[in-house]
């Protein structure tokens, strides 16, 4: 029997995209994630730009992720002009970045993704999941507190530069937020064991994982790129291990890993971080995925909602340690000198690996700039992903095939916005 399903715009996810498959005679003829967004061409209006516009001008990709944004382009650019942060300067930004985690783990986690296990078409369809998408927004509203605190403002922050920051907190202002922060905490904790109660499909398959992994602390702004199958790269080789491609219907690229004579699709994100990372969490949050049943690594892509969950309250974790150790530096930042050089540096958005390469000249200018974000990486993975659902369900109707697969695409949080930022000379 032949189906057709078509999807013009996929609710609960951040831009514009759709799906259009066809089986015919049993076979799948045609599957693909449409991303029809026009392209936004930051790697071009960087060109020519002063090195200290980089940090503000990305951040503006994204409303929910302007501080990954942000996090590459500044280490990348202090790699090229040799500065070394200190611990304190570390701490801070790490602590900014689990702000992001926070917001953006909540939005996606109870308000875009949750209402999928409850039949529901939003998270204020159901007077039964209102209490559930409240809890979320109370845990965005932290995350945002922190990013304000830090960033001088919760949605594309302005705090940062290179060598440090503009401006850093009074510890008074990060100690007030604190109580809320562990309350928190110790709600996040159960929301892992609610997310491992979700009714999942059973569409597990045997994918690669890509994601950094750091010596000494989960990875967020450092580390080197690995996966499970014997990938092992520092940030500024990795580039060199995956190939970008176009497909004529997606104003987004893909990617994949470059093995020989084939391109292979790779997942990034809270998935891969988990699977890869797990033994860098604190013993309480690994007693809390063990007492909830939750077997590593994670094999099925809906299973992120389980991730994000670990990740959020990993974040709090992380938050609560870093404003009880703090002690404002003399200093936001650290003097410097310009040099010409290139760079590419990799931090882990909330959505997965967000890569930045940059090469600087000796006026301190851009002359050229890639930027690749995870969902782009993603993509070619997300068609994979529905591609190993529907030969196991081929049977099913069209109007299943079509739920199931928006589920499969919104389980990876795409920021299809972000994706589109494609270069052209």
């Amino acid at each position: 029997m032949n189906k057709f399903i078509k999807i013009d715009y996929l609710p609960r996810v951040e831009g514009e995209g759709g799906i259009a498959i066809e089986i015919k005679d049993g076979r799948i003829t045609r599957l693909h994630f449409k991303i029809f967004e026009a392209p936004r061409f930051f790697e071009s209006f960087l060109k020519g730009r002063s090195y200290s516009e980089a940090m503000d001008f990305t951040a503006r990709i994204c409303g929910i992720c302007p501080v990954a944004y942000q996090m590459s382009s500044v280490h990348a650019i202090e790699k090229i002009f040799g500065i070394e942060i200190e611990k304190p300067i570390h701490e801070l930004r790490r602590l900014l970045y689990c702000g992001e985690w926070i917001e953006s783990h909540a939005l996606h986690i109870y308000l875009l993704q949750g209402p999928d296990f409850y039949g529901i078409e939003s998270a204020w369809a159901s007077r039964q999941y209102m209490p559930i998408a409240k809890k979320g927004l109370g845990f965005k509203k932290l995350g945002n507190q922190i990013m304000a605190i830090l960033g001088g403002r919760a949605v594309h922050p302005v705090s940062v530069k290179v060598g440090g920051f503009y401006k850093t907190p009074e510890r008074k202002a990060l100690i007030a937020i604190l109580p809320d922060l562990e309350r928190a905490y110790g709600e996040s904790i159960e929301g892992i064991k609610w997310a491992a109660g979700l009714p999942f499909n059973n569409n597990a398959w045997d994918m690669e994982y890509v994601s950094l992994r750091h010596v000494d602390e989960y990875p967020i702004n450092e580390g080197h790129a690995v996966s499970n199958k014997g990938l092992d790269k520092s940030m500024d080789r990795f580039l060199e291990g995956i190939q970008e491609y176009q497909v004529e219907y997606s104003t987004a690229l893909h990617a994949g890993i470059k093995r020989d004579t084939s391109v292979s699709p790779y997942l990034v994100g809270p998935i891969s971080r988990l699977n890869l990372n797990n033994d860098k969490l604190p013993l309480e949050i690994k007693n809390a995925i063990n007492e909830s049943g939750i077997a590593l690594p994670i094999k099925n892509t809906q299973m992120g909602i389980i991730a994000r969950s670990v990740e959020m309250a990993y974040a709090f974790y992380e938050a609560i340690r870093i404003i009880r150790e703090y002690e404002k530096p003399d200093s936001p930042f650290i003097d410097f000198t310009t040099k010409a050089g290139e760079a590419i540096w990799i931090t882990e958005a909330p959505r997965g690996m967000l890569i930045h390469r940059y090469e600087i000249d000796e006026g301190g200018h851009v002359k050229s700039c890639t930027i690749v974000p995870p969902t782009s990486q993603n993509l070619g993975h997300i068609e994979s992903d529905i591609f190993h659902f529907l030969k196991n369900n081929l049977d099913k109707s069209a109007e299943i095939i079509k739920k199931e697969s928006e589920k499969i695409i919104r389980s990876y949080d795409p920021c299809i916005s972000c994706s589109v930022h494609v270069t052209y000379s």
